[in-house]
Formats: C-alpha cells, sequence, structure tokens
C-alpha cells in the first residue's frame, strides 16, 4: 500500500489478454495513443490527489486492496484485476460451502420438527385421552376442595364458640381450687364465668338449646365452686376489720360486689360484718370512756364527769366522729363514687343511680347494726346525769346539744335507725327533764308570788326568768332547726316559761287598781317583749305580748280619760248624753239646763287654763308608750268634747244661746292639749 502511494510515474495497468489473444503478436503504441494514455493518468492521478486521504470509504478501499496487493510488481500491478476476482471466486466458493452446512442444518431441524410435531399430535392424544380418564378425578377434586374450605369455616366457628362459651384450663384452675389465692385475675376469671352464662341464653333460643343447656349446667357448677370459695375467703378477711387501724384492701371491695349476685352468701357476710364492726366500735367508744388516747391523750371522757354539759357533748362529738368514719369506710369499702357530670349517656346515668341507691341502702344497713352497740352504754350514761340536773339553762344547754348531733346523725344514718331511735329517747328524756325543771320554776313563782313595787316596774323574778330566758334563747338559736320550723319549734319553751310567769304578773296586780294594773302590766310585758325582739323565732309570741299590751294601753287611756273627765266637769254632761231618750232634749234632764252647763263649761276652762299641761300627760318609760297612750287620751277626750259641743249646738235639745254656754271651741281645746 505504502509502495503504491510512493511510486511516480504510477505504471499503467495493462490487462491480461486471453491465451487466445496473447498467441498474436504485440501491438506497438503510436506516440498519439502514448500521449492519450500519460493524460488519461495525469486524470486518474489528479483524481486520486483530489479526493481527501482521511476519507473514511477511501482509507477502507485501500486497506482492503493492501491485503490483496502484497508486492509492487509490473506483474502485481498487471494481475490486481484478476486477483481480486479470484479472491471473490474463492470467497464465494467458501460462502456456498458454508451454506451447504447450513442447510444441512436446516434439513435436520426440519426433521426434528417434523418429530415433534409428531411427538406433538400424539402427546395431544394422550392429554385427551388422559383428560376424559382423569375428569371424574378433577371433580372429585373440587368437591373435596370445596369440603376443605367448609372445614376451615366449621374450624373458625368451633373456635370462636369455644372461646366465648368455655373457659380455659388456668381460668378453672383459678376459680375453683383452693391453693390459688384469691386475686384481681380470679375475678376476672368470674366475670368471663359469668358472661359465657349469660350468653348461653343466646343458644337457648336456636337450634343449639342441647348445647347451651350443658353449657350452663357445666358455668353453673363452676360459678357455685367459685362464690363458695370467695365466701369463704370473705369470711376470714372480713374478721381483719375489727383491728382499730382498718387498711381496706380492695380485693375486699370486689369481693363484696361479686358476692351480691348471690343474696343469700351476700348477707351472711353483712351479718359477719356488722358483728365485727358493732364489737370493735363499742370496744373503742368504752376505751375512750375509760381509757382515753393512746399515752392518755386525749383523757378519759369520764375523767369530765363532774361537768354535765362537757360530758355529754364529749360522747356524742365521739359517736357523732364514729358514725362520721364508719360511713367513710364503708362507702370505701362498697366504691361508692360520685357522679360524673360531664357524661351525657342518660342510660348509664340511670346505671349509676340504681347502683348508687342499692350502695347506700346497704350502707345505711351496715351503720345502723355498727353502731348499735353504743346505743346502750351512751343512753345510760346520759339518762344518769340528766337525772342529776336540776338548773333549767344547763337542762336546755344539754337538750339543745342533744338536739344538734340528733339532727345531724340522723342525717347519716336515717331517722330510723338504732342510733337515731336511741338519740330521740335520750332528746325526750332531757326535753322531759328540762320542762320539769320549767314546771318546778313555774310552781315556785306563783307559790311565792311578788307584789308589784311601788313604781309598778317589773318584779325581780321577772327579771330573773327573762334572763334565764335570754340564755336560752341564745342557745337555741345556734341549733340546726331550719328558720321555717324554729319559730313553732321554741313555742312550748315559750309557753313553758312566759305562760307561769304572765300569770304571776296578773296575780300580783289584781288588788292594784285598773289604772295601776294597767301600768304594771305594761311595764311587765313590755320587759318581756324587749327580750324576745332580738330573735326572729318568738315573732308570734311578740306579736301576742303586742295585742295584750294594746289592751293594758287601752284600759289606761280609758282610766286616764274618765280621770280628766272629772277633772274637767264634763263627766256628769256625757254621762247625761249617754243615758237620755233620743227624743228627750237635753235640756230637760236635771241640772243640764243652759246655767248648769255655763258653769260646767266654766269649770272646763279653769281645769285648760289653770292646769299645768304635764300634770295632764302620763310620764315614765317607755316614753313611746305614754307617748301613745296620752295622744290616745287627748284624742278621746277632744271627741267627748266634740260630743259635748254637738249636743249643745243640736236644736232638738233646745238651747237658746249656744255660744254663750261654750266658752271653748273644739280646735282651742285641741290646741292646748297638743304638744311634741
Amino acid at each position: 500500500m505504502t509502495e503504491l502511494s510512493q511510486a511516480s510515474p504510477r505504471p499503467r495497468l495493462t490487462r491480461i489478454s486471453s491465451p487466445t489473444r496473447m498467441s498474436s503478436p504485440t501491438r506497438i503504441s503510436s506516440p498519439t495513443n502514448a500521449s492519450a494514455e500519460n493524460n488519461q493518468l495525469t486524470l486518474r492521478v489528479s483524481k486520486l490527489l483530489t479526493n481527501p486521504v482521511e476519507d473514511v470509504k477511501t482509507k477502507a478501499a485501500l486497506e482492503a486492496l493492501s491485503e490483496v496487493y502484497q508486492d509492487n510488481t509490473e506483474t502485481a500491478r498487471r494481475n490486481l484485476r484478476g486477483n481480486v476476482e479470484k479472491k471473490s471466486i474463492d470467497m464465494n466458493k467458501k460462502l456456498l460451502q458454508v451454506f451447504e452446512t447450513v442447510i444441512e442444518q436446516l434439513l435436520l431441524i426440519e426433521q426434528e420438527v417434523k418429530s415433534i410435531n409428531t411427538n406433538y399430535d400424539e402427546i395431544g392424544k394422550r392429554l385427551n385421552s388422559a383428560n376424559q380418564q382423569t375428569a371424574l378425578l378433577l371433580e372429585q377434586c373440587g368437591n373435596l376442595k370445596t369440603q376443605r374450605e367448609n372445614c376451615k369455616m366449621r374450624k373458625m366457628l368451633i373456635d370462636a364458640f369455644l372461646d366465648r362459651f368455655t373457659c380455659s384450663e388456668k381460668e378453672i384452675t383459678i376459680l375453683t381450687s383452693l391453693d390459688v389465692e384469691i386475686g384481681p385475675e380470679f375475678f376476672d376469671a368470674l366475670s368471663r364465668l359469668q358472661k359465657i352464662y349469660s350468653d348461653c341464653d343466646a343458644l337457648l333460643i336456636t337450634e343449639n338449646q342441647r348445647a347451651g343447656l350443658e353449657i350452663m349446667e357445666r358455668m353453673n357448677a363452676y360459678q357455685e365452686i367459685a362464690f363458695d370459695k370467695l365466701y369463704k375467703w370473705t369470711q376470714t378477711e372480713a374478721r381483719s376489720l375489727g383491728q382499730d387501724n382498718l387498711e381496706l384492701p380492695k380485693t375486699m371491695s370486689m369481693a363484696l360486689k361479686a358476692l351480691r349476685q348471690r343474696p343469700t352468701l351476700f348477707q351472711y357476710c353483712l351479718e359477719d360484718l356488722v358483728h365485727i364492726r358493732r364489737t370493735a366500735i363499742l370496744n373503742l367508744f368504752m376505751n375512750a370512756l375509760t381509757r382515753g388516747g393512746p399515752n392518755g391523750t386525749p383523757k378519759p371522757i369520764e375523767s369530765h364527769a363532774h361537768d354535765p354539759f362537757r360530758y355529754i357533748g364529749d360522747m356524742l362529738a365521739w359517736v357523732h366522729q364514729a358514725v362520721a368514719g364508719e360511713h367513710e369506710f364503708l362507702q370505701a369499702l362498697f366504691n361508692v363514687v360520685e357522679d360524673n357530670a360531664e357524661d351525657n349517656d342518660e342510660d348509664k346515668h340511670q346505671l349509676t343511680d340504681i347502683q348508687r341507691e342499692s350502695d347506700d341502702i346497704i350502707i345505711q344497713y351496715l351503720l345502723d347494726g355498727d353502731l348499735e352497740g353504743i346505743c346502750r352504754p351512751l343512753k345510760t350514761r346520759i339518762d344518769q346525769v340528766l337525772g342529776l340536773q336540776s338548773g333549767a339553762i344547763t337542762a336546755y344547754r344539754i337538750l339543745n346539744l342533744v338536739q344538734f348531733y340528733k339532727i345531724t346523725i340522723a342525717r347519716i344514718l336515717g331517722p330510723s335507725a338504732a342510733l337515731s331511735n336511741s338519740l330521740e329517747s335520750i332528746l325526750k328524756s332531757a326535753s322531759r327533764v328540762f320542762f320539769d325543771t320549767l314546771n318546778t320554776q313555774a310552781e315556785q313563782l306563783l307559790k311565792y308570788m311578788q307584789l308589784p313595787n311601788n313604781d309598778l316596774s317589773a318584779p325581780p323574778a321577772v327579771k330573773e326568768t327573762i334572763l334565764q330566758l335570754k340564755e336560752i334563747m341564745a342557745s337555741y338559736d345556734k341549733s340546726l332547726v331550719t328558720p321555717t320550723e324554729r319559730e313553732a319549734d321554741f313555742s312550748s319553751v315559750l309557753d313553758a316559761i312566759l305562760n307561769p310567769l304572765q300569770r304571776m304578773c296578773e296575780l300580783g296586780a289584781k288588788d292594784l287598781s285598773r289604772f295601776s294594773q294597767a301600768i304594771y302590766m305594761i311595764n311587765c310585758l313590755y320587759y318581756i317583749q324587749s327580750a324576745l325582739t332580738q330573735y326572729s323565732f318568738t315573732k308570734g309570741r311578740i306579736q301576742s305580748l303586742e295585742e295584750q299590751i294594746e289592751q293594758y294601753m287601752d284600759m289606761l287611756a280609758e282610766e286616764q280619760h274618765i280621770s280628766l273627765l272629772e277633772q274637767s266637769g264634763l263627766a256628769p254632761i256625757i254621762h247625761a248624753i249617754e243615758i237620755k231618750d233620743e227624743d228627750t232634749p237635753l235640756s230637760l234632764i236635771p241640772n243640764m239646763d243652759a246655767k248648769s252647763l255655763s258653769t260646767a263649761m266654766a269649770k272646763l276652762d279653769s281645769f285648760l287654763t289653770l292646769s299645768d299641761p304635764e300634770t295632764l300627760r302620763l310620764s315614765g318609760q317607755p316614753a313611746h308608750l305614754v307617748k301613745t297612750v296620752n295622744d290616745r287620751v287627748f284624742s278621746i277626750f277632744i271627741d267627748s268634747y266634740r260630743k259635748v259641743t254637738d249636743a249643745i249646738k243640736d236644736p232638738k235639745n233646745r238651747y237658746e244661746f249656744p255660744a254663750t254656754i261654750l266658752v271653748r271651741t273644739v280646735n282651742e281645746v285641741e290646741t292646748f292639749l297638743s304638744f311634741d
């Protein structure tokens, strides 16, 4: 290839003649032909030079030619075309040989394909025969597969049924074995057992009634064993509740809640619990009475027996504390909780209310039984103290104290509880002692009656009794009786104290004149009324006293009016006017002629002008009552004078010159008697 590019000028390739032509003589070219050949060669060289050496196709052609053209010789140049054609023929021969091999392989493949087709047809025939033979087997397989799915479904149902309607061996062991302690796992197992038993009701309304009955029978047997075990355990644990320092186990609350499903066993447990707690509380009460607290603090209650009020108060305070503590203990025992106001589930609220009501009934029953033991020693000691009392104030303070604790404790225990009944009995005894004391005092008042003083003021007996009443009212004012019931409740005390007192005052004033009697009774009644005005529960009695004071004020005004009429000389005229016939003229009545009336009017004028107005008025205390009486007296006197003037001016009475008889007009008399 390199040699060809470097040869210059490039030799002209000559065409190899066929053998026949080679035998003919060689033709010698003429100069013209040589020139033409050189031009042709020049054109070819120019063409080669103009083509870029870097052309890919040219490079590929030259590289292919270099494999054929080995030597740059004239022979090689002359035989180049032949060599190329020979090379091409050799390559075609090789290609034909290769294709012969391919054709042989294709023939073999064709034979194999024919053999495969033959085998395929044979297999198809065999498959058709096998399908026909295995159709029944496939149908049987399909049936078995369906049966297998049904069995799986049945297994799932059976597993679900067993899971819902049977207990595991572990749960049965927990429920029935005495070696297994009772704890939360026991109650979980018992709850599951009861759920299974209740779920069996659904089986009884289906075709599985027999299964439901058998399961219920088995579950019932397990339940009986479990409840018997729970009952015995509860009896054992209840004995620990009789200790002074209570530590309530949570399991005990759960046990009592579970036993409520067996009313008989539950009632037995409650009775055992009542007996244990009653004994424990009674022992604590007796220790508080005789031994006191730990290391003597606080002191025994009976060390204050010399002070009746404190002694009874300490006993009742201890009882109240015991009631409150026992109530809290029982609430914790039965796990009583407050209702959640944010929960809007009405059904849940109803169930909660029913459960709470049932718990309250049980707690009230237990409270009543637990505290029944202290009723007798408490009542005995208080009755002993009440039998020694003589003072009304102390007796009433004890009465009010007992009433306070009776109301307080009855709110917790209920009015029908044994302790409430005992306190009611104690209250009646205290009330009887108190009223007996008041009756004794009343007898003493009437037996040793005090007469009125010269100043007609309230006697010392009234003041002492009212002082005693004030202390009693102050004590009652702190009681727990509702305001609406206080007046009715305290009225008996007022009657027992004030009725004898008023009777004593009336008997002491019976020998006095009506005027002095009225003043004395007004002083006594007003003194009593002043003490009652401080409290709202005495309104009825205050009103009654006001009415009595009004009556005596009218009596006093009437007596004063009569005195003024006599002093002024109007009494005979008023008397004549009142007794004369309607048809008889006043002037015709003896001593009622014009001259006699002029003399009487002159006496009235002298009475009004010469008398000090202050002497015409009552004086003393209380000032507002005295002023009221004076106003009432003067008003009646003026009315009487108006009656006289009207009678004199009346033509029926036949007075010729009425104006000469009447020296004072009604307005003048009213002006003279009026005062600030």
